[in-house]
């Protein structure tokens, strides 16, 4: 039979194979993305960290100059001059003072102005020109970096080394004022281009930046920013329409964070357009790849697997399946020599049924002609050399004779049971033990006798069990014949106590009865011509067996399938 294809398995691999491709791409596309935004993280984090640098720089600058002014002569003596000079020398130790400061100003690109205040007289020396940049000096009450008007100041108060606990007795303060655009312009160097920004959030409520800050990203960063001057803090921040993931570094002497946030919809928008192209691109090849596999269903496999339902019917013995379907393909002509083929073969197994038949009624008769003449003519000389000793003997060899020939005359096929033919070889028995010493036994369950088998089977078994056992053996004297049931139908056993066989006898006898061809001589052809029988009537497991017994002598078994009903699909088969 043609095998069959499992188009089921077919569809449900192609289905896996694209799931199974999309499946990888989306694990492809997750980890680019995962890979590009550890990427700008990175990245984000070392321009963070430069520009941190850079502050850091600017911080220690600032630092310097409000320390070395604190602690400088001129500035330190300036109130005890003021006193000594005169006014014009005053003024000009003042301008010589500010002249410094300007000075200083000219190399330093983060220092805004410089300024010097002192609390007893309120005298201000300062690079600008800002009338109130004296506003902030007069607050200042601790060295440190304060932040005044949104502007970011260092203020070194003197005395120095130690600073006074109260703000009354501090001399002078040196205030150093970092440029805003300084700072805002540091910011550009810890972004990665238009897609970011940064901010600086000072003491938690000033915030410096360049460009305008999102509102709701300054909330979240003011909720969320940490002071730890050691680590770069990470943290995402998603909206409506975009994603964000946002920097924060504190910076610990000027107590203010460094903010930066990204918008990753710009980096990865590309690659998800580059996805939803590939997913519709497999959704595409799925409708043209179910299409083809529609195509080929209809016009192959349901052809395919029409034929080999077909075939099944014909292997199950019914030849006049046929198929009607026309198809307008290659199918058409195959489905036609298909019909052709099974007609044929139809006729063919109707032609062979009859002949088989034929060649039954004749093999049975065949079988009844060679027993009657041989066995006939020893009975008759048994009933003339016991007729005037034992008229008992004779009328018993008489009756059961009579019934013996009487099966064989009106024996038909169909009539033959599993107890007719057990009443044959009681028959037999019966008349072979008034000719000699001879005990048997006949074990039939009456659920059984009624069974239909093939005719002539167990007398010829028995017979050569006599001849070939119990005749070439002195004191042999015994013959059981049993039955029993066995799944659907029944082991017969037919057993002797005469002569018996080697292994190697048992071996050959085996291979001469199992033979296609039929022994050469007349020796072994009743059970070839038995065991040929069965297999055709019954199948190969019905053939003969033989084996020792515990008598010493042969077994010959057979088995009988029932469900066959004596023949069944082998009916038509050679008999060989």
């Amino acid at each position: 039979m043609i095998k069959k294809v499992n188009m089921k398995r077919f569809i449900y691999f192609f289905i896996f194979f694209l799931l199974l491709t999309l499946g990888l791409f989306y694990i492809m596309n997750t980890l680019s993305s995962r890979t590009l935004q550890e990427s700008l993280v990175n990245a984000s984090k070392n321009q963070l960290a430069y520009a941190e640098e850079i502050i850091d720089g600017a911080i220690s600058e600032a630092s310097m100059y409000g320390i070395q002014y604190t602690a400088d002569n001129d500035v330190r003596f300036y109130q005890n001059r003021k006193l000594e000079l005169s006014n014009y020398d005053a003024q000009m130790n003042k301008n010589e003072i500010s002249g410094r400061l300007a000075d200083q100003l000219f190399s330093s690109l983060a220092v805004e102005s410089i300024g010097i205040y002192w609390k007893q007289d309120g005298t201000f020396i300062q690079t600008g020109h800002d009338s109130l940049a004296k506003l902030p000096f007069e607050q200042v009450t601790e060295r440190g970096w304060q932040t005044y008007n949104n502007s970011l100041y260092y203020f070194s108060v003197y005395p120095y080394i130690h600073q006074p606990k109260n703000p009354a007795n501090i001399e002078y303060i040196v205030g150093v004022k970092l440029k805003k655009e300084y700072l805002t312009g540091l910011l550009g160097k810890a972004v990665n281009g238009d897609s970011s920004n940064a901010f600086f959030l000072v003491n938690d409520s000033l915030v410096i930046s360049s460009k305008p800050v999102d509102s709701r990203i300054e909330e979240k960063a003011r909720a969320t920013v940490t002071p730890d001057p050691q680590q770069i803090l990470k943290f995402d921040y998603h909206t409506g329409e975009d994603d964000y993931y946002v920097l924060s570094k504190y910076i610990e002497p000027i107590d203010t964070y460094l903010v930066t946030y990204t918008r990753m919809s710009d980096f990865l928008n590309p690659l998800n357009r580059n996805q939803q192209v590939f997913a519709a691109s497999i959704i595409v090849i799925l409708i043209i790849g179910l299409t083809v596999i529609l195509m080929f269903y209809r016009n192959f496999y349901r052809n395919v697997h029409l034929l080999g339902k077909k075939f099944h019917q014909v292997e199950q013995g019914n030849y006049s399946t046929r198929i009607s379907e026309n198809p307008v393909n290659e199918f058409y002509t195959l489905f036609k020599s298909f019909n052709h083929m099974v007609l044929r073969t139809q006729n063919l197994f109707a032609s062979l049924k009859i002949e088989t038949e034929l060649r039954r009624d004749a093999e049975v008769k065949q079988l009844q002609a060679q027993i009657n003449p041989h066995f006939l003519y020893n009975s008759l000389f048994f009933i003339m050399s016991m007729a005037k000793s034992s008229p008992e003997a004779v009328m018993q060899m008489s009756k059961h004779l009579a019934e013996y020939y009487r099966y064989l005359t009106k024996l038909d096929r169909h009539d033959a049971t599993l107890a007719s033919e057990l009443q044959l070889a009681g028959h037999f028995l019966s008349i072979m033990s008034l000719c000699k010493e001879l005990h048997y036994e006949i074990s039939l369950p009456p659920e059984l006798g009624e069974h239909r088998i093939m005719p002539l089977i167990i007398q010829p078994i028995v017979e050569n069990a006599i001849q070939h056992g119990i005749e070439e053996l002195q004191g042999a004297h015994r013959v059981a014949i049993e039955v029993k049931a066995l799944d659907e139908g029944a082991l017969i056993i037919v057993a002797d106590d005469g002569k018996g066989l080697t292994p190697d006898q048992l071996e050959l006898l085996a291979a001469r009865v199992g033979s296609e061809a039929p022994p050469e001589g007349s020796r072994g052809i009743g059970l070839w011509n038995i065991h040929q029988r069965l297999k055709n009537a019954y199948g190969e497991l019905s053939g003969l067996r033989f084996f020792t017994n515990d008598w010493g002598g042969l077994s010959v078994m057979a088995y009988i399938d029932f469900s066959l009903d004596e023949g069944g699909d082998y009916e038509i088969t050679d008999c060989g």
